[in-house]
């Protein structure tokens, strides 16, 4: 009899996992960010199973500053960049810091950061931290930022 309640037992158990393990994966699938370009594809053997590795995603677009450096201390009139070596569509730069953010499209090379003719006028803007993202609009999550400070010398010389 013993052996007979074991038996119900772990037959018992293995329905509910059959029934639990869909539930269980479908909620899982559904969590999971969905995948566009590629899904890993699986081929059964006699005895081994080989998975094929999903494509990689896109390179990202090379995008790279000119006209400043990460951490500089700038003030006055300056003339920023974006370089691209694999880009030519929209570019939007996007600037934040003590001020409410900038931002500014521009349809096509030569991307330059100009809030004023031929460049920016710093001294526009008060002093502190600032971070400027150029993001390439046709490319998703794609971006680059740097980080610098103004430092407009606002004391008088008597």
């Amino acid at each position: 009899m013993d052996a007979l309640r074991r038996g119900w037992i772990g037959l018992a158990l293995f329905f509910a996992a059959l029934i639990l393990m869909p539930i269980l994966v479908f909620g899982y699938d559904k969590n999971q960010p969905q995948q566009h370009a590629a899904a890993t594809a699986t081929l059964t053997a006699t005895d081994r199973v080989v998975t094929a590795a999903p494509a990689p995603p896109p390179a990202a677009t090379p995008l790279a500053f000119t006209g400043i450096r990460p951490g500089e201390r700038i003030s006055g009139f300056r003339t920023i960049r974006v370089v691209s070596t694999g880009y030519s569509g929209p570019l939007e730069f996007v600037l934040n810091g003590p001020i409410a953010p900038y931002r500014l499209d521009l349809g096509q090379p030569p991307y330059v950061f100009n809030p004023h003719v031929g460049g920016w006028q710093t001294s526009e803007v008060p002093n502190g931290e600032y971070t400027l993202t150029a993001i390439p609009t046709q490319v998703a999550n794609d971006h680059t930022s740097i980080t610098f400070t103004v430092s407009n010398d606002t004391g008088v010389n008597g």
